[in-house]
């Protein structure tokens, strides 16, 4: 800083070494005191050129000043106080007046900056944790309504999403649905025998076979126990061809901790054409019906039921 633009440093110090050394408690005389403020604050005007602002050599000079009898000098702003780590200072206590200009500017615009560095802060840190609120309970709601349409075993669709998904089917006007009731044989033997902790184990492989075969846009619904229903918009003569491939994909045993399980399965099925569209408890009944009739043949096999209900075909795969 050029020596004629410098703030009267001696005439500040002369000024506040008289307030200073005027108490009667002051133990210094004014003489005694000006040389330690000069000394202080050209320190001080040597520190707001620096960039970023030395403050813990700051504070350290706070602490000359906080010293007896310079203690009775207090600054006006308490930003600034509480940079150089000054007290608050008793009522009445004496306050500087003649701070030097460049020291008290750069000082105050030094916490005033890091203030608003604070608050910046603050409002990012606050920004930041709502963003975050917002997506947890974006995936909460998503898992909930997850939880609320798929079974949680299997993870495959449960009921009201099976009844959803086979509505929405129905309104295709050139397309009708195919429906596939699917039950594992002899599944309360494998719980007998090997535990419902393998059976647990059966089921989550299977689902995932069912998954695999189905074609796009099929809900595959775990209906209850080991029963299983497919429902896909497609054409007729495409269900049996579906039957089948789901037969025999769940005819391989099932590789589980207690070793290899041996699985199969029984399916019926049914179809409604676009021109005469059936309720889903219909379909359900229909092949339902044509499922059981696959038990009775022997299973491993699958059986279809006609719109109507009176005729049914048998195929034996695999």
């Amino acid at each position: 800083m050029a020596a004629e633009s410098r703030p009267p440093v001696h005439s500040t110090a002369h000024e506040w070494a008289l307030a200073a050394g005027a108490r009667p408690d002051a133990g210094l005389t004014a003489a005694e005191i000006e040389p330690v403020l000069v000394e202080i604050l050209e320190q001080l005007l040597e520190l707001t050129v620096s960039d970023p602002f030395p403050i813990r050599a700051a504070r350290r000079l706070g602490a000359r000043l906080c010293a007896e009898p310079l203690h009775q000098v207090r600054m006006l702003a308490l930003v600034t106080r509480t940079l150089l780590g000054f007290p608050a200072g008793p009522r009445g206590s004496l306050v500087a007046t003649q701070w030097p200009l460049v020291a008290s500017q750069a000082i105050d615009s030094y916490a005033q900056a890091l203030q608003e560095l604070a608050l910046a802060q603050q409002k990012k840190n606050f920004s930041d944790e709502a963003t975050q609120r917002v997506r947890e309970f974006a995936a909460l709601q998503q898992r909930l309504e997850h939880e609320a349409t798929h079974d949680a075993l299997t993870g495959l669709a449960n009921r009201t999403l099976l009844r959803n998904r086979v509505r929405q089917m129905a309104d295709h006007p050139q397309r009708g649905v195919g429906l596939l009731v699917v039950d594992l044989d002899r599944f309360k033997q494998i719980n007998d025998n090997y535990g419902h902790a393998v059976g647990d184990e059966v089921l989550v492989e299977l689902a995932q076979r069912l998954r695999e075969v189905a074609p796009p846009g099929t809900v595959v619904c775990r209906y209850g126990g080991d029963e299983f229903v497919l429902a896909a918009g497609l054409d007729k003569d495409h269900v049996p061809e579906l039957a089948a491939n789901i037969v025999l994909a769940l005819n391989d045993s099932v590789w589980t901790a207690a070793g290899p399980v041996p699985v199969s399965a029984s399916v019926g099925t049914t179809y409604s054409p676009p021109e005469d569209r059936a309720e889903l408890a219909e379909l359900l009944r229909r092949a339902d019906l044509a499922m059981y009739s696959a038990k009775t043949a022997g299973g491993r096999r699958y059986v279809g039921a006609e719109p109507a209900g009176e005729a049914v075909d048998t195929a034996v795969a695999g």
